[in-house]
Order: C-alpha cells, then structure tokens, then sequence
C-alpha cells in the first residue's frame, strides 16, 4: 500500500502537494511565523516517501531535501 499525504489520489501528485505545503510552513518559520508545530513530522513523514520514476516527483524530492537541509540548521544560520 503506498504512503499518501490525503491531498490527491494519485501517490506522486499527492507527494508533490505535500511537499509545496512544506515548503510554505517551512518558509513561515524562516520569517518567524510558525504556527504549525507539525513541520518537522511532516517533514520526516515526506522524507520517507520513494517517488518512483515521476520526474516531477523526482523534482519534489531534491527541493524537500533542500528544505529539510535549511530546517535543520540552527536559526543563527538562517540569517547569514
């Protein structure tokens, strides 16, 4: 059974909302508005998705881990 995130019924469309979302509440924390605590569980949940052959999938992967990269630093470096 595959992971779905409950935006699409296709898997890699629906990976690929998820992962806009996340960009959007990631970029909320970056400006200091993080009202949704739920990042980084959403965040390691996305992670563990496997796209397949989707290029746009594939796509969606590198910039979530992009993003998991600029979470996961310390807000000292956001800001230099």
């Amino acid at each position: 059974m595959a992971m779905t995130f409950g935006h699409h019924p296709d898997p890699a469309c629906d990976f690929c909302v998820e992962v806009e979302e996340i960009q959007a509440m990631a970029c909320n924390r970056r400006i200091g508005f993080d009202p949704e605590p739920s990042l980084d569980a959403r965040l390691e949940r996305a992670m563990m998705f496997r796209v397949g052959g989707d290029l746009i999938a594939i796509n969606a992967k590198a910039t979530l881990r992009e993003i998991e990269r600029d979470v996961r630093r310390s807000p000292q470096e956001s800001f230099t």
